[in-house]
This record gives structure tokens, C-alpha cells and sequence, in this order.
């Protein structure tokens, strides 16, 4: 290129997971090709104002007293990179407004953001698919009946016949384990029912599974030279689980790539991650979550991340930088994925 490319970096967001962004959003800085981009911020308040800063600036200084900005086109962007988690990000509403002012971005599109934000629904999706791809057996509830005491008793009695003790509870739109819970009584489910439902209306409760927590990181745009890393492991001292706190303040949890598995295994769930990035018209990146079951070795899709933490304890970074893609090349990699498919859909004609 004979011109740099007008990077915009975008962060923070009206979202549980604002703190998350910015930490994302920092290490991604730190890691761009300044000799082939132009950084320019666009940080999102809680009360979704947008600002902007000297691209130097701490990120949380340029939310809390940047210049605002009204017009995103006026800042000049090539090229997006919504560092965003969570609700009005990840889940395709910020997508769907860079399609609309015809801006290349790195990530999903639109369709493949939301249907991957929403628990409940690519659950079905995954399960739907020929052959079915296995997903963690699950119960979906309406937030809006638990007002409704017989309705909550009912709610409770078909989790507890369909899915057992423990289970988990949590918001259908929200990641980073941001309003979830483990219940191990029906008291205890109806207080995670009443926090998950604090964040989002539609609530999906999942089975408990004495599990291990295997995740794959995918690079690419679905074709034949998309990469997909070895599984790796997240563990836990015993009898924690893996909440917000453990993951972003405690730092207990311990990361193992590659993660000690049968090849046959690790290979499935190479093969597993593939088709639900395939599946759900993923572009660019994501992180599939998995559970595999301690006694049958059985493997379940537990989610798809379109934009998965980018902190320097986070797992998708790391399995890529284990598969021989390190930090600043991956952030280079999926801006050359985004400009290409850009100017791909550029192609397609809007005329008769």
C-alpha cells in the first residue's frame, strides 16, 4: 500500500462488559502495524455517546472527557475495528450500522453476530444442523414470567426434571459470564433466575456437566485456508467455576495449549469448530466454546464468540499465538480479512 490505511478502533460500549472492551481495545493499540495504519479512536460511553482522542490517549480517559463525536464518517475510517463486547457490539446492531454508512470492519457480519450472541437461538440452530452439531442440553425461559409464582414453579420443575441439579442460569444476550450463576436447589435457581433476568428478558438454563472447558480459535473466512488451532484448556482450582471474577479479576484460572487430549478428540473438535464457524457465516475470527464430558469424553458446543477477549489473559490470542500466528500479526491478519471481504461484497451487483 502507498497510503496508510485509517484504522478506527472502537471500545468501551453500552454494555456489561464495558471494562472488558477497554482492556481489549488497549492490547489491540499496542499491537498495530503503525507503518501501514493511521490509529483513530471512537470510544463508546455507557450512555452510548461516542468520543474520540489523540490515538495515544488512555483509552479511559477518552471516554471520560474525549472530544464527542456525532458524525463517525467525519473522523475518515478505511477500515473498523469494533473491539466491542456484549450487547450493541457483538450482537450485529454495530455491524448493521457499518453496512449501512459502507464500512469495511474486522468480524462477523450482522446475521452471524446476533445469531452467535444469543445463546438460545444457536443453540438450536447448531442442533438443527445435518449432521447435529452437540450443544449443552439447556431449558429456555421467559424472564417475564417469573412475576407470575405459578409460573415460576413451573419454570423451576421443568429445569429440574429435564436438566437435574446443578445447573447454570444465564442472560441469553451477554458474555464474559456477566449475570451467570450455578444453582444447586430450587432456591438457589429461582435467585440465579432473578439475577440473569436483571440483564436480558430471555434466560437459558444449561445443564451442569462435570466437564473440562476446551476452546478453538478460528482465523479466516470459512474457506480451505482458514485456520483452526489446537484445543486449549482453561482449569480451576477445585470447586470453582469459571464466573467474571475468575476470569477478570481473581486471574485463578490457569490456560494448557495444546490441551492434554486424545488426537482423535483433539481432532473432533478441530472439525466441530469449523462447521459451526461455517454454519453460522462467521467471518474473520472466533472462539468456540466447548464442554467435554469427564466420564464419556462426549464433546457439546457450549458458544461461538464473534469477538472473544483480546486481554493478555485471553484464550483466543494465545491458541493463535500457539498456532504460529503471534499478537501483532493476528491484529494485521484480520484487518487483510476484512478489507478482502469488503471489496468482495463490493463486487456483488445491486442492479438487475
Amino acid at each position: 500500500m502507498s497510503e496508510r490505511t485509517r484504522l478506527l478502533l472502537v471500545f468501551g460500549g453500552r454494555s456489561s462488559e464495558h471494562e472488558v472492551s477497554l482492556r481489549s481495545a488497549t492490547e489491540i493499540r499496542a499491537a498495530i502495524d503503525r507503518q501501514r495504519f493511521d490509529l483513530i479512536l471512537l470510544g463508546i460511553r455507557r450512555d452510548g455517546t461516542w468520543c474520540t482522542g489523540p490515538a495515544e490517549m488512555p483509552l479511559a480517559e477518552v471516554i471520560e472527557r474525549g472530544e464527542p463525536v456525532r458524525d463517525l464518517l467525519a473522523l475518515g475510517p478505511d477500515l473498523v475495528f469494533p473491539a466491542l463486547h456484549g450487547p450493541y457490539g457483538e450482537d450485529g446492531t454495530f455491524q448493521g450500522l457499518l453496512e449501512v454508512l459502507g464500512l469495511p470492519y474486522v468480524g462477523s457480519g450482522v446475521l452471524a453476530s446476533a445469531l452467535c450472541m444469543d445463546k438460545a437461538v444457536v443453540k438450536r440452530f447448531l442442533a438443527a444442523q445435518e449432521p447435529p452439531i452437540p450443544v449443552v442440553p439447556w431449558v429456555e425461559v421467559d424472564g417475564d414470567e417469573l412475576a407470575d409464582p405459578e409460573r415460576a414453579r413451573a419454570i423451576a420443575g421443568s429445569v429440574s426434571e429435564r436438566l437435574g441439579y446443578p445447573c447454570f442460569v444465564k442472560p441469553a444476550n451477554q458474555g464474559s459470564s456477566v449475570g451467570v450463576s450455578r444453582a444447586t436447589s430450587a432456591d438457589e435457581l429461582a435467585t440465579a433466575l432473578e439475577l440473569a433476568a436483571r440483564y436480558d428478558p430471555k434466560i437459558i438454563v444449561e445443564k451442569g456437566l462435570r466437564c473440562r472447558e476446551i476452546e478453538v480459535a478460528v482465523l479466516g473466512d470459512g474457506g480451505p485456508s482458514t485456520m483452526v488451532s489446537d484445543p486449549g484448556e482453561i482449569r480451576l482450582p477445585p470447586g470453582l467455576w469459571y464466573d467474571y471474577d475468575n476470569k477478570y479479576i481473581h486471574d485463578v484460572a490457569t490456560l494448557h495449549i495444546p490441551a492434554e487430549l486424545p488426537a482423535s478428540l483433539r481432532e473432533r473438535l478441530r472439525v466441530l469448530a469449523l462447521r459451526a464457524f461455517r454454519a453460522t457465516g462467521c467471518q474473520g475470527l472466533a472462539r468456540v466454546d466447548f464442554f467435554v464430558d469427564e466420564q464419556s469424553g462426549e464433546p457439546y458446543l457450549n458458544e461461538v464468540n464473534t469477538m472473544p477477549g483480546f486481554t493478555t489473559i485471553s484464550m483466543y490470542p494465545k491458541m493463535m499465538g500457539a498456532a504460529g500466528v503471534p499478537y501483532g500479526e493476528l491484529i494485521t491478519r484480520l484487518c487483510d480479512l476484512a478489507l478482502l471481504h469488503h471489496k468482495a461484497r463490493q463486487g456483488l451487483r445491486i442492479t438487475r
